[in-house]
């Protein structure tokens, strides 16, 4: 059963309290109402009673429409979008009330402060963890399989002619092996990234992937982004990265066209393909699979947004939106 509003409920007592009080009065008296003020007299009584309850209404409503206010805020907030804060409405004439508004939006700054600390330990956590896994591959693993090429050349040189043969295409498919944990370890880690910046990582990682494919894939930046905290970088780059991977897996694309700018002061990265477009079967933005699943709570952790969409005229767009502006100081947003 759903309880009443406490607006209501404490109208409801002093209405209670009132009409006590009164009948209490005249009970006082020993005698009746018709005997003390007559009939019309009563109907005045009863008249002064609801009056007395209808101006107590009015005065709770006004005492509380602050925090209904607030409550709506309340239920507003998404931490997703930080910067959203609880105005203090005007007709807040209670110091309590104005306390409440304050402690609140101390707490919102708290919770977002919290929430951006944990999403930089988060994102830091995995890629050290790609960093190490992407150091052993290409120490451990490629020097293992350098030592087995150089065993097998040396074999190579006293074996048989007819063991020869089957010998060097052991060492191609080595070879073979080697280029791919590289690759791997690349992938895992771009050492561009760290080097040379987010432009750089991202044409060297287009090149990888024309080269792979056989698809044209082309840069535009109307914006460097050359701003964007390394936590950041690292989140466009994985989201290009996982685009990429879509469009050479599903898509049947025949261009892409990755873009790096800002909209309205904000970063904006778009992966542009002219390929099939969305699964119609259901497999797209409303049913996403495990890749686009990761952009998304990536693109979260880094406090933006990720919108995958048709592309005009045929084939897929993939938006990342970082909502930097949100997170400056001076920038916040109010929500009455």
């Amino acid at each position: 059963m759903r309880k009443p509003p406490l607006a209501a409920q404490i109208l409801a007592v002093n209405a209670l309290l009132i009409a006590t009080t009164t009948l209490a009065g005249i009970a006082a008296a020993r005698a009746s109402i018709d005997e003390v003020v007559g009939q019309r007299q009563t109907a005045v009584l009863i008249a002064g009673i609801l009056s007395a309850v209808l101006v107590n209404g009015l005065v709770l409503r006004r005492r509380f429409a602050p925090l209904e206010r607030l409550i709506d805020v309340m239920e507003r907030i998404d931490l997703t979008r930080p910067g959203v804060r609880a105005a203090v409405p005007p007709d807040a004439d209670s110091a309590d009330v104005v306390r409440l508004y304050g402690a609140f939006n101390r707490m919102l700054v708290r919770l977002e402060d919290e929430r951006a600390r944990t999403t930089v330990a988060v994102l830091q956590g995995q890629e050290a963890e790609r960093a190490r896994l992407a150091r052993d591959l290409h120490d451990e693993c490629n020097q293992a399989l350098t030592g087995v090429l150089l065993r097998l050349q040396a074999t190579a040189q006293d074996a048989p002619d007819a063991l020869r043969a089957e010998l060097q295409e052991t060492k191609e498919l080595a070879t073979a092996a080697m280029e791919e944990l590289l690759r791997l370890a690349r992938e895992l880690r771009p050492a561009a990234l760290d080097d040379h910046g987010l432009q750089a990582a991202l044409h060297s990682q287009l090149e990888r992937f024309t080269d792979s494919w056989g698809i044209p894939a082309r840069l535009r930046v109307f914006d460097d982004l050359a701003d964007l905290a390394d936590h950041e970088q690292t989140v466009v780059y994985r989201v290009v990265q996982e685009s990429l991977s879509n469009v050479a897996r599903h898509a049947g694309a025949s261009k892409v066209v990755v873009e790096l700018g800002r909209d309205h002061g904000r970063p904006v990265v778009r992966v542009v393909d002219d390929g099939r477009g969305l699964d119609r079967a259901g497999r797209g933005a409303d049913r996403p699979g495990i890749g686009l699943v990761g952009m998304q709570e990536r693109a979260r952790l880094a406090g933006g947004r990720l919108d995958v969409h048709p592309t005009p005229g045929g084939g897929t767009t993939v938006e990342l939106r970082l909502d930097r502006e949100l997170w400056s100081p001076g920038r916040e947003r109010e929500a009455a």
